[in-house]
């Protein structure tokens, strides 16, 4: 009998997984059960011949890294485990420094005040909640923190109060636009530091652009992005003492410290224990890979189902052969460590998924920012049955990732921040404009860096806008590449992108010809008629296959100018008592948008009456003025009179002019005219 078929027996008989121990007497919380006789772990290397071992191995151990290329894999494991392989001529090395590492108490670093011990840069689960409550108080126009269910600690007595389940709900409350849809899971598997703290600065980064950064604040706009950033607090709050906690913390079969509960992402109720090559998933309650009693048995599981239902419509049929449609809505990410991996479905076979080739290039542009490994668990990983990810793409056919982050569980926070925060954080804010459409959107170009000679411009005033259209940003370290394609246009659009109802407009070439995959575009801008205000300018790049890539935005400042000036006739005439004097002027806007103006007479002594044809003017347009004066009856001769006419623009009251209209009586019924010397008048303007 060879060594596979010893290590499968053994697994059966319940000879390899961890140690169980008595189960607490009644009423003793579940944490306080006796843990001095827990097995020390270690961290090896074992060497396998071929995928059937591996399938069975990672089936029964803790397997950290698989490495096909050089045939072993690195797991965590106990005495007797070691044992067994070793018995069954397995080579096993220890390595030594990741052991030592392992059950190295956690301690505050020297000043620490927050954040898990030894390790600042990861916010606790408290914190982490602090934090993402606090933005949705802050910001309630785009922000929302909902409670969608119960850890297993909330819902079972006589243990530790356990948590809510919370998402934070980034979007723009108050636009009721069909948006895309983001939702981001993090920390189902609790010993993954990196994950928790990757989801709240996400968070952190969007809240904080929104209003100030063109490209955040139409993703919020168009968008519904939801993070859910502690999917197994119970959990957590154990790897946050240093345990190297995956699962959840329900322990039906009374499992050794710390190594009961269930493994949350081989828990889902889509093909939940259905792996087709064997070794996904295990039904021992002390395995690493336990997947429960049933499908979504747990609360944590129950809740993210629930909530997936509540951000995805079921775009994909019933049949595993069933594609989504290429119009799909929806983009979901489970963010894990290790392995500097972006695993697209399935998880849970080596078959092509229907819509492999939307998620394989979709994936291939997360590469691009992250420089991650883009692959199927089949030629990456290992089978995963009961996954979120393919629950996701399963149900609701959304493009559906699994983003295995950095190099370790307990990361180092130097590695963290420099890494993989800005990278995975750049490969988030592309799946978030990707959402509404991801199988469409990541076929085309990017539109890169849109630019404007001038930030902010009177009205009337023409602005140059810049972009670099960029079909080339596909990245998967070795696992294969995307066909190429020209440039074949690039457009922009004014306030509301072209599929909102925007109205698209060309760009040229900089080169005066789109043929290349790389393309420099520009446009200028005619904002004459403008009104004062921020502009959002949308930019999208084509490529010959037809296919539009994400949008990019930038904001444009208009300032309008408000002005105006009359222009008097001059009066000549006999000016006699009882008559009517008529005086004409034109009033022109010589502002840079449409105005309306207010005429008021500040002084007078005779009786004044003005009319206008029209009170709205367009820039530069005029209209005519009558101002008409009664002279008295009884005025004598040489009787002087002023009229003063302000005309105010109602734009901009500091816009205003003054003219001066003085008279004075030369003529009498009963007496003889002044001289002509007086007849002559000027009028006079300020």
């Amino acid at each position: 009998m060879n060594r596979l078929v010893w290590l499968c027996l053994l697994i059966g008989w319940g000879l390899f997984g961890f140690p169980q121990m008595a189960t607490a007497a009644e009423g003793t919380p579940r944490y306080q059960q006796e843990q001095t006789s827990n097995p020390v772990p270690a961290v090896v290397r074992i060497e396998f011949a071929d995928e059937e071992e591996l399938a069975v191995l990672t089936g029964a151990l803790d397997i950290w890294e698989v490495h096909r290329d050089g045939g072993y894999v690195v797991a965590m494991v106990i005495l007797d485990q070691w044992s067994w392989l070793r018995l069954l001529g397995y080579t096993v090395t220890l390595d030594e420094v990741r052991t030592a590492e392992l059950n190295r108490p956690l301690s505050r670093s020297a000043g620490q005040t927050s954040g898990i011990p030894g390790y600042a840069c990861y916010r606790t689960v408290e914190e982490t909640y602090a934090t993402l409550a606090g933005i949705a108080a802050a910001q309630p126009n785009i922000a929302e923190w909902k409670d969608i269910g119960d850890s297993f600690d909330k819902v079972t007595a006589g243990g530790p109060e356990g948590y809510d389940l919370y998402s934070l709900v980034l979007t723009n409350r108050n636009n009721n636009e069909d948006k895309g849809k983001f939702l981001l899971l993090s920390t189902v598997h609790a010993r993954e530091l990196t994950t928790a703290e990757l989801a709240t600065r996400f968070a952190e980064q969007l809240a904080a652009g929104y209003g100030v950064d063109a490209d955040i604040t139409w993703l919020l706009d168009y968008n519904e992005i939801h993070i859910i950033a502690q999917g197994n607090p119970d959990g957590r709050k154990w790897a946050e003492q240093g345990y190297s906690w995956r699962k959840n913390t329900n322990n039906p079969s009374a499992c050794s410290f710390p190594y009961y509960g269930v493994d949350l992402n081989r828990n889902v109720s889509f093909l939940w224990a259905g792996c087709a090559s064997g070794g996904c998933s295990s039904s021992d309650p002390c395995s690493i890979l336990y997947r429960g009693t049933g499908p979504a048995s747990e609360p944590e599981t129950q809740a993210a189902e629930t909530y997936m239902h509540n951000v995805f419509a079921d775009q994909r049929g019933d049949a595993l052969s069933d594609a989504a449609p290429v119009d799909t809505n929806g983009i979901f990410i489970s963010l894990h460590s290790y392995g500097n991996l972006v695993i697209y479905p399935w998880d849970w076979t080596g078959q092509a998924a229907p819509n492999a080739d939307g998620l394989r290039r979709l994936g291939r542009k997360f590469g691009y920012f992250n420089r991650y490994s883009v692959c199927n668990t089949s030629n990456c990983l290992y089978a995963v049955d009961g996954s979120h990810t393919d629950y996701a793409y399963g149900i609701f056919g959304v493009g559906s990732y699994t983003f295995e982050l950095g190099t370790s569980f307990f990361q180092s926070c130097t590695f963290f921040e420099s890494n993989i925060v800005q990278r995975n954080l750049d490969a988030l804010f592309y799946a978030a404009k990707a959402a509404r459409r991801p199988y469409q959107r990541s076929a085309g170009p990017d539109s890169i860096g849109p630019a404007l000679n001038a930030t902010s411009v009177n009205a009337g005033s023409p602005v140059t806008l810049t972009v670099t259209a960029d079909g080339t940003r596909y990245f998967s370290n070795g696992f294969g590449s995307e066909p190429l394609q020209m440039i074949s246009a690039v457009r922009y659009s004014v306030d509301r992108p072209v599929w909102a109802g925007g109205t698209p407009a060309a760009m040229t070439a900089a080169d005066g010809l789109f043929d290349s995959n790389t393309e420099q575009a520009q446009s200028v801008i005619d904002t004459s008629g403008w009104s004062s205000g921020r502009y959002t300018i949308f930019v999208e790049s084509q490529d010959t296959n037809g296919d539009w890539g994400v949008l990019s935005a930038v904001f444009l400042n208009v300032t309008t100018q408000h002005g105006v000036e009359i222009t008097q006739h001059a009066y000549l005439a006999e000016i006699a008592a009882g008559a009517t004097v008529t005086h004409t002027l034109r009033i022109t806007n010589t502002g840079s948008e449409d105005d309306s103006f207010l005429l008021t007479v500040d002084a007078a002594t005779w009786p004044v009456q003005v009319t206008a044809n029209t009170p709205i003017l367009a820039p530069a347009a005029s209209t005519q003025v009558t101002v008409t004066v009664a002279v008295p009856d009884e005025a004598a001769l040489g009787e002087a009179d002023t009229v003063i006419l302000r005309v105010t623009s109602t734009g901009d009251s500091a816009q205003a002019r003054v003219s001066t209209l003085p008279m004075i009586v030369t003529a009498h019924p009963n007496t003889l005219s002044l001289d002509r010397s007086t007849w002559l008048y000027l009028p006079l303007i300020e």
